[in-house]
């Protein structure tokens, strides 16, 4: 645990969004420590296994200083998320504790905001952390963000970094601080595979209406196809999420067809059925 550093829970500072921290990409985001960027902000191009977990399976420790009710909640998340993504009442992903012959895991820790590292970082010998603070003005035990950070362990980026999102939402850069812009980059298709899918405003993934904007009163992004869409939901994983990580770990088909359905919002299901479409952003 010394590669990590620790977080005192009586922090003084107000963190108004604890997805929101500055140097990482899209404020959550872990960049990877061996590979060079793609833009010169630690968006990175990698191999496919870098990405996905060997079976779906997520070995995880948690730090001593994740007190037992929020270790229990997080649990609580990652069990949801597997109920969520079975398919025939067989588990298609799965988070476990650590054993003494994994040699890749992630570490849940009490950090200084909530952020993640995008897919398993492959072989590579050193920490992966994941913080999940919580504190006195702040924090990431709410069930959507939760599953949101680990959907990034699972492999996904932020919705609206889809090469296809000016079709869907319009980006206000007069409300965003320049020196933020990068947030909002866009992947192309040879970085990204979008699974044959189409865009989900309902995605758990997705940033909210206000995300890195200059004057909170106004709109960064605003959806286009369906103006009224609440978008930046931090429930649980939409159905078109659930899909898209049972296509990603082969446990559902991808379409035999080229087409992509619409975009659509969603909004969260409380079951293990899918609908036919899905979204979601993961690096090839």
């Amino acid at each position: 645990m010394s590669q990590i550093q620790s977080f005192d829970a009586t922090q003084s500072r107000f963190i108004s969004n604890p997805e929101r921290n500055e140097g990482l990409v899209g404020g959550d985001i872990v960049p990877p420590p061996f590979t060079k960027s793609l833009t010169g902000r630690g968006v990175a191009v990698r191999p496919a296994w870098y990405h996905r977990w060997s079976g779906g399976v997520v070995p995880y420790e948690v730090a001593g200083n994740i007190t037992v009710n929020n270790s229990i909640f997080i649990v609580n998340q990652m069990r949801a998320m597997e109920s969520l993504t079975q398919v025939n009442n067989t588990q298609c992903i799965s988070f476990r504790p650590k054993n003494a012959s994994d040699l890749y895991y992630i570490t849940i820790f009490n950090g200084s905001g909530c952020y993640a590292p995008v897919g398993s970082w492959g072989t590579y010998n050193g920490v992966r952390p994941v913080s999940l603070m919580h504190g006195t003005y702040s924090t990431c035990m709410v069930s959507g963000i939760i599953q949101h950070e680990l959907t990034h362990v699972l492999g996904f980026y932020h919705e609206q970094s889809r090469p296809d999102r000016d079709s869907y939402v319009s980006i206000q850069w007069a409300n965003i601080d320049p020196s933020q812009a990068f947030n909002f980059d866009m992947y192309n298709d040879t970085n990204v595979d979008t699974q044959m899918t189409s865009y989900d405003y309902g995605s758990v993934m997705h940033y909210e209406r206000t995300a890195f904007a200059i004057n909170s009163s106004g709109p960064t992004i605003i959806p286009t196809q369906n103006t009224s869409a609440f978008i930046g939901q931090r429930i649980q994983l939409s159905s078109i999420d659930i899909l898209e990580i049972q296509r990603y770990y082969g446990c559902v088909q991808l379409p035999t067809n080229s087409s992509t359905n619409t975009s659509t919002a969603t909004t969260p299901t409380s079951s293990s059925s899918t609908t036919n479409v899905t979204t979601g952003m993961l690096i090839n």
